[in-house]
């Protein structure tokens, strides 16, 4: 035997224990409905769903990490009448995650009475919340291609490449959650048919016209900041 192949026995309890959690995130993500099927039968447990949307919670923290920083400096310099707003917006920033999770949840969870779904809330707030690994990969995404994009400081006083930027920032921005709403929806379908008993068709119209109306509405956001952007720096 190598002294190669040997395992301590923390690192034997590391692999056990590794092992199986990458099989039930493979399975989540790419085969859902084996997924929640084996959790169908099983009692509601909130505590892995809240890890991940506390994930969630910890890449919106860096991703706002600009806006964040914008919002102490208000409170620091700007006029004390107008802290409550800064207040309202720091706590929106940090907890836009969970008022998603919470959100979508109960969006699924009344669409699906029009089927006469049966399954608690709880086991539907269970199944979004896995669903949201996706939005953890892709905020990781969106930061890295974000670097990527990044405009040099001499940039900024050159109009076109100000609004070039902006163009990019703002499709990469769409491009990455237009992409990762659909691989939550494909999630979210699978959850929502074994949380509520829902047929496939039901469960795909229960999760996808709230997340079609979604995407629908960050499409004409991204319009929107491309149009501005180019009127603001005075391409248009």
């Amino acid at each position: 035997m190598k002294m190669s192949d040997y395992m301590s026995p923390l690192q034997e309890i590391a692999s056990l224990r590794a092992n199986p959690f990458f099989r039930q995130l493979r399975l989540l993500l790419f085969s859902p409905d084996r997924f929640f099927a084996e959790r169908s039968t099983r009692p509601v447990d909130l505590k892995i769903p809240s890890l991940i949307v506390c994930g969630l919670f910890l890449v919106e923290i860096v991703g706002n990490y600009d806006t964040i920083i914008a919002y102490a400096r208000t409170l620091e310099l700007g006029d004390p009448s107008a802290h409550p707003i800064v207040y309202v917006g720091l706590a929106a920033t940090a907890l836009s995650p969970f008022l998603a999770w919470v959100s979508y949840s109960a969006v699924f969870h009344g669409v699906s009475y029009l089927y006469k779904g049966r399954g608690t809330f709880l086991r539907t707030l269970a199944s979004v919340g896995y669903g949201c690994v996706p939005l953890i990969i892709g905020g990781l995404l969106y930061l890295v291609l974000f670097q990527f994009a990044s405009l040099p400081v001499q940039d900024y006083f050159v109009p076109a490449r100000v609004a070039a930027h902006a163009t990019a920032v703002a499709l990469v921005d769409a491009g990455v959650a237009i992409f990762v709403l659909l691989w939550c929806g494909f999630l979210w379908t699978a959850g929502m048919r074994h949380a509520r008993s829902l047929s496939t068709r039901q469960a795909l119209v229960t999760v996808f016209v709230p997340v079609g109306l979604t995407i629908g509405a960050k499409t004409v956001l991204l319009l929107w900041k491309l149009v501005s952007a180019r009127v603001y720096t005075g391409v248009l």
